[in-house]
């Protein structure tokens, strides 16, 4: 499996060809816009399916990993030396890192499935979610707003402004916050911004919202999320009960979650691929969405938090970290 670390690939991002080695394998290019926990769980479930229907790497397919560490302009670069390696697939995780893989394929046409982005028609990669017209298809990570929204409201009663952490510059996180926006207004809660335009950012957003908001929110925003455990380190001290839309990373120190588990989401995105690279066309493989979400719920965050979860939501809960 080749990994390629973006500390040195500026240096190499000059185009290459695949080695003679691999020349009768496809050429699977995984691009990934930041490393965090939810996007390392959800690579490693498409790379576990991808082997489970055939595509082991190296014997019948080449998977190529890059990270563009949160630079749109490496992401553009990562995109455009995969289609200079006439790669077979382009998986692209997050939303920035999908819409550079767009914008690089837009004359070659190299199909391109991307996972964990939570709005594809608002990040323009799709028109049409069931019935793809271009070379774009892949996976949501969206789990219904108002669904978690009524979540923070069971567990935190009193809450009248939430604040929302996120990169402004992600087209998903603003279309997200609308949409949170106009929901959270029907049931008196006012939303307030922590913006973080790169991950060295992330903590004094969180900061900032310290003493103006009851909560605080991350819904799937890559930047907040490459920094999470600063957010966690001021909910800690400020004693300011923190949400998240990632199932997995509840653990690090938020309060609770309902969302998808990113390595399912993962292997679900994997076995798309896999069908495409089998043959069948983008257009017969609709945009997916998470099967499940899952409830977790971190009894250590609420006991800091002086929270108590009721018999009932625990029941519901899939897991209760303690």
């Amino acid at each position: 499996m080749r990994y390629v670390f973006s500390a040195v690939l500026a240096s190499l991002i000059s185009l290459t060809t695949v080695t003679s080695s691999f020349a009768n394998s496809p050429l699977v290019c995984v691009t990934q816009i930041v490393a965090h926990p939810a996007l390392d769980k959800t690579r490693r479930g498409i790379i576990d399916e991808l082997a489970a229907q055939g595509f082991q790497d190296p014997d019948t397919a080449t998977i190529q990993i890059d990270t563009a560490q949160g630079q749109p302009a490496l992401a553009t670069q990562i995109a455009q030396k995969c289609v200079g390696q006439k790669a077979s697939i382009i998986v692209a995780l997050g939303t920035s890192m999908a819409q550079a893989c767009a914008k690089a394929t837009m004359e070659e046409k190299i199909p391109v499935v991307f996972s964990s982005v939570t709005d594809p028609e608002g990040a323009k990669l799709v028109k049409d979610l069931k019935a793809p017209e271009g070379n774009i298809t892949g996976a949501s990570n969206f789990t219904p707003l108002e669904d978690q929204l009524n979540l923070f409201l069971e567990l935190v009663p009193d809450l009248k402004t939430l604040g929302v952490i996120l990169n402004p510059g992600e087209a998903n996180s603003l279309e997200i916050y609308k949409r949170l926006e106009k929901i959270a207004k029907e049931k008196g809660v006012d939303l307030m911004q922590g913006a973080a335009f790169k991950s060295s950012d992330v903590g004094q957003a969180a900061k900032s919202l310290v003493g103006k908001v009851h909560a605080l929110f991350v819904s799937n925003d890559n930047t907040a999320l490459s920094a999470f455990e600063a957010i966690v380190s001021v909910s800690q001290q400020y004693k300011v009960p923190l949400f998240v839309s990632d199932a997995d990373i509840v653990e690090k120190g938020a309060l609770a979650a309902l969302g998808p588990d990113q390595y399912v989401l993962g292997k679900q995105t994997g076995a798309m691929v896999a069908r495409l690279l089998k043959g069948e066309p983008v257009s017969a493989n609709p945009v997916e969405y998470p099967k499940d979400k899952e409830l977790i719920l971190n009894q250590k965050a609420a006991d800091l938090l002086g929270i108590s979860f009721s018999q009932e939501l625990i029941k519901k809960a899939k897991q209760v970290i303690k």
